[in-house]
């Protein structure tokens, strides 16, 4: 996708983003009543207990252990949520794609060929958090971009952390090619 073209696309219709360049896989439908129950479920599958294990941490010998518990704990909820992912069913969705410019509240898919104005419940995982998929409700405002209209609050963290690395990362690259040290 042509991030410049995109970023035109966006000014025009309001949206002041960065974006940035990612391959994430997407599913997607025109919005129906029975996503809601789905998007709802998808926002409560957070679980889990997280509280701060830090601040158990005394001055003693137990710091090592208490640290070693938590780093334990915190694998061990990985792969449950993993495997939990893998059992469960999802409803089927008619359109994949890949979604190639992400910003805050945007998104840009490649080549699907999407209704402007049409909302669209659409599903994606990000790298970070494979054994999570993000649930959200997007707008299309052009054939090829969307504004998100509905995101969990936990999700839009994940997203924008997600486009933040992504920016620091195209940083690196950039000053890597031009001889600049890091």
């Amino acid at each position: 996708m042509d991030l410049e073209a995109c970023k035109r696309a966006c000014v025009e219709f309001g949206f002041y983003t960065r974006l940035v360049a990612v391959a994430l896989p997407l599913e997607f439908a025109p919005l129906k009543p029975e996503h809601e129950s789905e998007y709802l479920q998808l926002g409560q599958s957070e679980g889990g207990f997280s509280a701060p294990w830090e601040v158990f941490y005394g001055k003693d010998r137990e710091d090592i252990i208490f640290k070693a518990l938590s780093e334990i704990y915190q694998k061990l909820e990985r792969i449950e949520r993993y495997l939990h992912e893998q059992d469960r069913v999802y409803l089927p969705l008619e359109g994949v794609g890949v979604i190639g410019v992400l910003g805050h509240g945007i998104l840009g898919v490649k080549s699907v060929g999407l209704k402007e104005g049409e909302l669209y419940y659409m599903r994606t995982k990000l790298p970070k958090t494979p054994y999570k998929r993000l649930g959200f409700v997007a707008r299309a405002f052009t054939p090829m971009l969307l504004s998100v209209e509905r995101m969990h609050a936990n999700d839009i963290k994940e997203w924008d952390s997600h486009i933040a690395q992504s920016e620091l990362e195209s940083l690196n690259e950039r000053k890597a090619m031009h001889g600049l040290e890091l």
